[in-house]
């Protein structure tokens, strides 16, 4: 049975990359927001023995919800997630303190990913990855649970914005830039993860998208997934 994805339209917006970065710039109000539910990652999908034991008993991924816009403008593609954490984690201050932090997840090459698994050798992802206290996001690959590499070198650029319980993070990258196929595409699934530093949340203790999105580009020349 062919489930109908919920639809992210990649709005155009006569702005400059800088502009879509800011979290709270008044351009983003044009693009339409739509609300992604979350789940957490179930217990068994940990690759760690000990993880699945001790968290056992211990709730993890409570951010039921984000709420993401896209955007396209400057030859580059905005993504902006927006979720509440009452107690934000801003900062690595100590070995035992894990910072809030989101990602957004693409296929890494092709039209499709596993993406409740972070990915697979057959269907592998690429996540934008923002984790608070850092100066830039990273890149990661995975081809499986436990599997995840840094990128060494990306374009992808972030900023985050903290205000009244909620967290606004802007993840941003050239259309033409090496990574994810992006300027020849007209759509493509996305999905969605975040961790709450709060509840001590960290690699695959969080909340994900259990349904992937369509990513729809505005005037992408290349096929629809």
């Amino acid at each position: 049975m062919t489930v109908e994805l919920a639809q992210l339209e990649a709005t155009e917006i006569q702005a400059g990359l800088d502009a879509l970065l800011a979290p709270d710039a008044a351009e983003w109000e044009s693009a339409p927001e739509i609300v992604v539910p979350l789940e957490p990652t179930p217990l068994e999908r940990q690759p760690s023995a000990y993880v699945q034991t001790a968290w056992r008993d211990r709730p993890h991924g409570g951010v039921g919800e984000v709420r993401v816009r896209a955007a396209q403008g400057a030859s580059a593609l905005a993504v902006r997630l927006d979720w509440a954490a009452a107690r934000p984690q801003r900062l690595i201050s100590d070995v035992s303190v894990y910072p809030d932090a989101c990602a957004v997840i693409f296929p890494a090459d092709g039209d499709e990913a596993e993406f409740s698994t972070m990915g697979s050798p057959e269907r592998p992802v690429r996540a934008w990855h923002w984790r608070a206290g850092t100066d830039a996001p990273f890149v990661v690959t995975a081809t499986g649970i436990g599997t995840v590499e840094r990128v060494a070198e990306h374009a992808v650029r972030g900023r985050a914005r903290w205000s009244d319980g909620r967290w606004q993070v802007v993840l941003a990258r050239p259309l033409a830039a090496d990574g994810v196929p992006l300027q020849e595409r007209s759509s493509l699934p996305v999905a969605f993860v975040v961790w709450s530093g709060a509840a001590r949340e960290r690699a695959g203790l969080k909340s994900f998208s259990p349904q992937p999105c369509e990513l729809r580009i505005a005037g992408g020349n290349g096929r629809k997934p």
